[in-house]
């Protein structure tokens, strides 16, 4: 585990007021310390460090928190709007590869993209179910 982490976990369990030995990570590390994702959205400590100010103002909370549904779903907005979905479709799938490994979805490195095609998929899906509510008032399913 790397210092970072340990250190990235502290001041955000600290600025949340919550005991960093009882707030649950995707992986904590046995014998003391912690690493891993946080929350719904899964955040690696470092990561969340570079949206939590953004999210906080625009929910317009003192301090975004990673373990609460509606500041993880907003800061997935935010870092997939960090990392290009804008405009397009294929600048979301792009976003959601780069979020997933950090590469854009390209025929060079094809072997992200299947997460990029998953993301897109289910939006489509989403987006479908709206559709359908506004034309007909009910759930299609």
């Amino acid at each position: 585990m790397s210092r970072l982490v340990t250190a990235s976990i502290l001041r955000i369990t600290s600025a949340l007021g919550l005991d960093p030995e009882k707030t649950p990570v995707s992986c904590p590390i046995a014998g003391g310390g912690w690493g891993g994702a946080m929350g719904p959205a899964q955040f690696i400590p470092s990561t969340w460090e570079i949206i939590d100010n953004e999210v906080a103002a625009d929910l317009g909370v003192p301090v975004a928190n990673p373990w609460r549904a509606q500041d993880a779903i907003m800061a997935s907005a935010v870092y997939l709007k960090q990392r290009g979905a804008v405009g397009s479709e294929t600048n979301e799938r792009n976003a959601a590869c780069r979020y997933y490994s950090g590469r854009s979805c390209d025929g060079k490195k094809p072997a992200n993209s299947f997460y990029g095609n998953n993301v897109m998929a289910i939006a489509r899906s989403v987006q479908d179910d709206i559709d359908y509510l506004k034309q007909y008032g009910v759930s299609r399913r």
